[in-house]
C-alpha cells in the first residue's frame, strides 16, 4: 500500500468515526467466532454445544491451564466466580469438561477437558492460527514504519481506555 493513501490528513472527528466503525466491525467479527468454530468441528453433536464467546474462552482457559480451579478461571477470563460455576455446570452437562478433586486438596474443584472438549479446544486453536495467518498477510502490505506507528497508536489508545471512566466523567461534568 503506497503512501499516497495518506495524502490528506483526516479530521479528528472523521478519525473518531473510523475507529468506531472499526470497533463495531471487529465486534461483529468476534461474535461470529462460535459459528465459525462450529463449522470447523466435524462432529455436529459436539459443534452444537459451542454457544458463545464466553463458553469458548472458558474452554480455552481450561485447556491451557488444566487442571484449573474456578477462581483462577474467573481471574483469567474476567468473570465472576458464580459465572464460572454456571458455565462449568453447562460444560459438564454437555460433556466438554469434567470436574474433579485433587488428592492434595479434596475441598476445591478443578476442571479438565474431556476428549470432546479437547476437540473444541484444538479446533479453536486452529481457527486462531488461520485468523493470525490472514492478519499477517494483511499486515504485509504495510511498511515497518507504518506498523510501528499503528502499534504505538494502539498502545496509547489502550492506555487511554484504561485511564478513562466515561460515566464518571459525564456525571462530573453535570
Amino acid at each position: 500500500m503506497g503512501t499516497n493513501v495518506y495524502r490528506q490528513q483526516p479530521a479528528p472527528a472523521e478519525l473518531y468515526e473510523q475507529i468506531l466503525d472499526f470497533l463495531h466491525r471487529y465486534e461483529n467479527h468476534r461474535q461470529t467466532e462460535p459459528s465459525r468454530l462450529r463449522a470447523m468441528i466435524r462432529n455436529e453433536e459436539t459443534g452444537s454445544r459451542v454457544g458463545n464467546l464466553t463458553v469458548v474462552n472458558a474452554i480455552q482457559c481450561i485447556g491451557r491451564h488444566e487442571p484449573i480451579n474456578g477462581t483462577t478461571i474467573a481471574e483469567k477470563i474476567g468473570l465472576s466466580r458464580a459465572g464460572v460455576t454456571k458455565i462449568g455446570t453447562r460444560l459438564v452437562r454437555e460433556g466438554l469438561v469434567k470436574r474433579e478433586r485433587m488428592r492434595h486438596n479434596r475441598k476445591e474443584i478443578y476442571y479438565r477437558l474431556t476428549p470432546a472438549g479437547r476437540d473444541v479446544f484444538e479446533t479453536h486453536r486452529l481457527l486462531h492460527e488461520h485468523e493470525e495467518e490472514r492478519f499477517r498477510t494483511f499486515l504485509g502490505a504495510y511498511s515497518g514504519e507504518q506498523l510501528a506507528f499503528v502499534g504505538e497508536f494502539l498502545r496509547h489508545a489502550g492506555a487511554e481506555f484504561e485511564r478513562q471512566h466515561p460515566i464518571a466523567e459525564m456525571e462530573h461534568a453535570r
